[in-house]
């Protein structure tokens, strides 16, 4: 059994490495999606100051704090887009009948499908998030002790997890129903821009379902909440110490899922 993981784990190694290889053979279009990416997400931030220019705050959040909220949530989407976002079109090789492939290799199909794309364009959230959150520290006066980073950093692998897990569990509806890449897009995306802003500011339905049910308020604004000192929340700031948690068991519950359907799944055929 531990052989066999082991060399599960070379062989998803080796598949990434050849994965990055690929994409750095168009080296301009790979730094053009780097840019790409990071001036669409420096657009959202300006778009945020013109807002705050004409309303000052919104609900007692400034510029500089809506610019770290949002540079957290950036962060995390980043890392999850570079591991799960190419999840959102297993549809397509269970309907063209390719999936069967990741079935017969040795290496687990999870990650086998995991490892087909490893998206180093996502780097250009990376760049933005990076500038924006050091942007936002440096212009908040923020110094954080070591438990603070530790919170940060918690934020950022709960967020891949949360966010990562949502789109596992998105791509394993495709088991059962052969589509699920529109499904995405009317459930992921609106969700992940809810986070943009303060959760303060929505009605208490949404309030509630993006904190107990697709638990987003853990990518960012519960953690915001701890970091940057703000006690008038619509929850405890402490709350913000169990993303990390809460992501765990999110991905996990998502991950079954998805096995389930991989269980179900029968081959469409080519």
């Amino acid at each position: 059994m531990l052989r066999s993981w082991l060399r599960g784990i070379r062989l998803y190694f080796y598949m990434i490495g050849v994965s990055i290889t690929t994409q750095l053979q168009y080296r301009y279009a790979f730094v053009m999606n780097i840019l790409g990416w990071a001036m669409t997400y420096a657009g959202t931030a300006i778009t945020m100051w013109v807002l705050l220019y004409s309303f000052g705050a919104i609900e007692g959040w400034s510029f500089w704090e809506l610019l770290f909220l949002f540079a957290l949530s950036v962060l995390s989407w980043g890392v999850c887009v570079v591991f799960f976002f190419h999840f959102r079109t297993l549809d397509q090789f269970i309907v063209q009948g390719t999936f069967d492939r990741f079935l017969v290799r040795p290496i687990h199909p999870f990650f086998h499908f995991m490892s087909m794309k490893f998206d180093v364009g996502a780097f250009g959230q990376f760049l933005f998030s990076v500038v924006a959150v050091a942007m936002a520290y440096n212009r908040l006066g923020l110094h954080w002790n070591l438990w603070q980073w530790f919170v940060f950093l918690g934020a950022v692998i709960g967020g891949t997890l949360i966010q990562g897990g949502l789109i596992i569990a998105i791509s394993a509806m495709a088991f059962w129903t052969t589509r699920s890449e529109r499904f995405y897009w009317v459930v992921m995306w609106p969700a992940k821009s809810l986070m943009n802003y303060p959760l303060s500011i929505y009605p208490r339905v949404v309030q509630v379902l993006v904190t107990f049910i697709l638990p987003f308020a853990f990518v960012n604004y519960l953690p915001a909440l701890l970091l940057l000192g703000k006690t008038k929340g619509i929850y405890p700031p402490y709350w913000g110490f169990f993303s990390i948690l809460v992501g765990a068991v999110f991905f996990w519950l998502c991950f079954q899922l998805w096995m389930l359907g991989l269980n179900k799944y029968k081959s469409a055929g080519s």
